[in-house]
């Protein structure tokens, strides 16, 4: 119950922080430069925080308004672990708060896709819904194929793409064209590529934009896998990671959802024939990044490819994963800046900030609320409607 005096319940301090993801008192208590008993004290009722510290508390940390540590009761919202109960522990245990606030925010996200969905006057394809039926883990490839077909991109026009990047945002509009929305923003937790959280209505992913551009296109696809399959999932860079945990239906079809990504970046029956000769005089760095570019796919789709097919032993496979991961560790973080509107814009992605201007334009709502659907300040809305003008004439 709150305090007579102060009006903050205590309750509410333990369960915030447990929400964004701080099993301990001790990291909260590392970054307010307290010792932990006072923090401890602060959620038994035996001590308050000062004002200022509650708002550091809100604000900065557990990313709440301040108005909610006077609740009698802690809101209805599911427990962190909870949305993605399919995974094993050693997938969640590790998580970072910046990751579980990424879910809380998609969260958010599903409500303002309800809200706007009166302003969406796409077609209504709804891949989820057509080949759900056919999501079987012992059916992959099979399902792959039917989804390029759906998605309506053949090879030959994958493998006329420009650039990666140009391959990243076209098969992100033929996935949002089919009823899925993808959202990205940068995690602080490198080794996360990206989550989806499964929806009637509105059903969703959100990418690492740190990641390099041919891992999200992975993960892109990874995630579709997961949402015909039926449940929420969050995908660490390092399957092993947690596959090994995993037993039954749920680690048949994490394996299921690696191969579907595979096989429909890089078709088998294709894949033997134009890699095959490639790879005869062997697996090296030079030939794995000669065929990634031509597939415009990550060097590691090409080497699990290749040892699907037996061109690579298991031992030299692992080496080589090892190897890449750790060099992609050592280079995380790099990078940055580069124009703030055009940052938001991909984040947000141009189908749905199209969506929120069109409710404003209508006389929905007003310019307040239209920020708020955007993520960003008033002063920043022309901004990302010039941003958004360029990306249409384009």
């Amino acid at each position: 119950m709150p305090d007579r005096a102060t009006g903050i319940n205590p309750a509410m301090l333990r369960w915030a922080r447990e929400q964004a993801g701080y099993p301990t008192v001790a990291p909260v208590a590392s970054r307010l430069q307290r010792p932990a008993a006072v923090i401890e004290a602060w959620e038994s009722g035996a001590e308050f925080p000062t004002w200022r510290q509650l708002e550091r508390l809100a604000l900065d940390l557990y990313h709440r308004p301040t108005a909610l540590f006077f609740f009698p009761e802690p809101p209805e919202e599911p427990a962190p672990a909870a949305e993605f109960r399919r995974l094993p522990e050693t997938a969640l245990n590790d998580l970072e708060p910046d990751t579980w606030l990424a879910v809380r925010q998609a969260r958010v996200r599903l409500l303002d896709l309800a809200e706007l969905a009166q302003f969406d006057d796409s077609a209504e394809r709804q891949i989820l819904r057509d080949l759900g039926d056919a999501a079987a883990p012992n059916r992959a490839a099979e399902l792959a194929g039917k989804v390029r077909d759906y998605l309506g991109v053949d090879l030959d026009a994958q493998m006329g793409w420009p650039s990666v990047d140009a391959a990243l945002e076209h098969w992100r509009e033929a996935v949002q064209a089919v009823g899925v929305w993808v959202f990205k923003r940068p995690f602080k937790q490198q080794d996360v590529a990206g989550f989806c959280l499964d929806d009637a209505r509105h059903p969703l992913m959100y990418l690492n934009n740190g990641q390099p551009k041919t891992r999200q296109i992975f993960t892109l696809f990874h995630e579709l896998a997961h949402l015909l399959f039926g449940f929420n999932h969050l995908e660490r860079t390092n399957v092993e990671h947690y596959v090994a945990a995993m037993s039954g239906h749920d680690r048949q079809v994490e394996i299921a959802c690696n191969g579907f990504a595979g096989e429909l970046l890089a078709p088998s029956e294709h894949f033997r024939a134009y890699a095959g000769p490639a790879l005869a005089g062997g697996v090296t760095d030079a030939a794995l990044t000669n065929l990634a570019r031509s597939y415009r796919v990550s060097r590691e789709v090409i080497l699990r490819k290749a040892r699907n097919e037996n061109w690579i032993s298991a031992r030299a496979y692992g080496d080589k994963v090892s190897e890449w991961n750790q060099a992609s560790i050592e280079n995380s973080g790099r990078g940055g800046g580069g124009n703030y509107y055009a940052s938001q814009g991909t984040y947000l992605g141009q189908k749905y900030t199209g969506l929120a201007f069109r409710g404003y334009y209508l006389g929905a709502y007003d310019l307040d609320q239209l920020a708020d659907y955007l993520e960003v300040k008033e002063s920043s809305v022309p901004g990302l409607e010039d941003w958004l003008s360029r990306k249409t004439a384009a």
